[in-house]
């Protein structure tokens, strides 16, 4: 790595803690050579900020907070710590004093681990105060502001479901007029943005899910029997159990839209995550085998859960479309809509097109695969260094008038 000026270099590390998933992003930028080579007018901008930081590295993490001891999130939180700290080193491997900042979004704590809200949120603040400088912790609130592991913990609930907020503001900075869609493993976010600032009717899950800004199925996490009470089979329709025996990512892997490095959840049977294994599961909601089914067949059960999966996404962007225009008075036309996670182009541009959206009108976040999926750590990261540069150009400011002053007196 390149000498850093440890005066002026920012690393930041974010983190998306979900219930199933932790995604992890650690980026850098020297605050005074970004300041330099900026254009004034982009210098506070989200989107420059985004291509000049340097995205050092990202990771998920599987821990399924239902499935798991909560004190064992400690060990997922050390292994991250241990893998940065290893990258941020100068060019004589010596560790950088201070060495990053933490930031922290949360939706962990819908979790049935927990029994209320605050307890996934107490429960959550513990393990990074266990882990982490806790002075240099900060979490986003539904508002868009940082604040302390001490007021996270008092004022929960500004903090609890807050992972759209930084994709919102980042992604959604230069729209007049759209809706972005953020799609993951578990569900799809539909956030309305006027004048470029998020202006989501919803503040919790709740209130999100009354207002279609948020939809409950993703790519890989909903259990096949959430998209479809019946499936083609024999020339028939076949009723499908309700038991969890396969995942939606048992039909993108079978469809060939995943790999089984993206297939970052557990398997309902525990067996592995290869094509073979996923057709069995899959034979299994209609209570069958693989010797009783043909993978034809199973091609065919996948195809048809793919099209009433996008038939419901469709159905959540036309209503969050509805409620825009009724809310803002404009045509469909004129709204543009910025896609990301990973089922952007699996399911929203597709869905989209169905709808009669123009091409013209659909923005595929400029994001390598990875990047997409850790979409909401990377965009978390750029919100809290557009807080830094503010902070050093205020200071720079002060610090320049402060010399005018005194040069005004010594004369």
């Amino acid at each position: 790595m390149s000498k850093i000026k440890k005066d002026t270099c920012r690393f930041i590390l974010s983190l998306d803690i979900g219930g199933a998933n932790t995604k992890v992003s650690l980026l850098k930028l020297d605050l005074e050579e970004y300041i330099k080579k900026s254009e004034d007018n982009l210098i506070s901008s989200y989107k420059n900020i985004l291509s000049s930081s340097t995205h050092v590295y990202s990771d998920i993490q599987f821990f399924p907070f239902w499935d798991r001891k909560t004190e064992d999130f400690n060990h997922v939180l050390k292994e991250i710590k241990t893998e940065i700290e290893k990258i941020i080193t100068d060019d004589n491997n010596n560790r950088l004093q201070p060495n990053y900042h933490v930031v922290v979004t949360v939706t962990a704590e819908l979790s049935d681990a927990f029994y209320t809200k605050k307890e996934g949120i107490v429960t959550i603040c513990d393990s990074l105060r266990k882990v982490f400088n806790e002075s240099e912790v900060r979490f986003i609130n539904v508002h868009g502001n940082f604040i302390k592991i001490t007021d996270a913990i008092e004022d929960y609930l500004s903090v609890s479901a807050s992972n759209w907020v930084s994709t919102s503001l980042v992604l959604g900075e230069r729209e007049k007029l759209g809706i972005l869609l953020d799609m993951g493993s578990t569900t799809l976010d539909l956030i309305p943005i006027k004048d470029g600032i998020p202006v989501t009717i919803g503040k919790n899950d709740v209130d999100r899910l009354l207002n279609y800004e948020l939809f409950y199925t993703g790519i890989l996490r909903p259990p096949v029997s959430t998209v479809a009470y019946n499936v083609p089979f024999r020339n028939s329709l076949c009723p499908m159990s309700f038991e969890e025996f396969a995942l939606m990512a048992d039909v993108y892997l079978i469809l060939g839209e995943i790999s089984e490095e993206q297939y970052t959840c557990d398997t309902v049977d525990g067996r592995g995550k290869d094509l073979q294994n996923c057709y069995a599961r899959l034979s299994r909601i209609i209570c069958g085998d693989p010797d009783m089914i043909t993978r034809e067949e199973l091609d065919q059960i996948a195809h048809d859960l793919y099209i009433k999966q996008k038939e419901l996404v469709k159905d959540a962007i036309t209503r969050a479309i509805d409620k825009f225009i009724r809310r803002f008075i404009v045509p469909k036309s004129r709204l543009r809509f910025n896609i990301t996670g990973l089922g952007a182009k699996i399911l929203l541009e597709p869905a989209l097109k169905e709808l009669g959206i123009k091409e013209k009108q659909i923005f595929i976040c400029e994001l390598s695969e990875i990047e997409h999926i850790v979409s909401t750590a990377i965009c978390l990261g750029v919100v809290y260094l557009k807080s830094l540069v503010d902070h050093f150009l205020y200071e720079r400011d002060a610090l320049i008038k402060k010399e005018q002053n005194d040069n005004v007196k010594e004369e």
